[in-house]
């Protein structure tokens, strides 16, 4: 019984381990008025085959343009909810996973807000993250944001 307690807690650490992932958004140093193309990380992907992120920024401070796919995720659909100023819904989905390293998903551009008073800085903030492999089988994911530095 010993035995096998030690191999099920050996599994279920090698199983977070190989399915773990971290979702990155970078560091980046803007003034305002000037339009950021912001990417999306994932440092290791297995089958990726859908993600559904909840992502909210400061409306105060940056205006959502749009969102685009990568060179590495052009095979899956995307669709981003942004009908609510400061939170964005974004879902990709493909029939087939893709797999990679250091892989961008997703760049979101945003115009920062022209006449802001002072150096800011902001982040944006993932709420919900579900990642989905083409098993249909649920990825976990830690989530690593830098700040955006807004200089005058």
């Amino acid at each position: 019984m010993k035995r096998l307690s030690i191999l099920l807690l050996l599994l279920l650490i090698m199983e977070d381990a190989a399915f773990g992932a971290e979702i990155i958004i970078p560091h980046i140093k803007v003034k305002p008025g000037e339009t950021i193309d912001l990417p999306v990380i994932m440092d290791i992907a297995d089958n990726l085959a859908g993600v559904k992120l909840v992502i909210n920024y400061d409306k105060e401070l940056l205006n959502f343009k749009e969102g685009n796919t990568t060179k590495h995720t052009r095979s899956l659909m995307l669709v981003i909810n942004d009908k609510q100023p400061g939170r964005l819904i974004v879902v990709m989905a493909g029939a087939r996973g893709i797999s990679g390293k250091d892989m961008p998903l997703l760049t979101l551009t945003f115009v920062v807000k022209k006449d802001l008073p002072g150096a800011r800085s902001t982040r944006l903030e993932i709420l919900e993250n579900q990642l989905m492999s083409e098993q249909l089988k649920e990825i976990k994911a830690v989530i690593n944001i830098k700040p955006i530095d807004i200089a005058p």
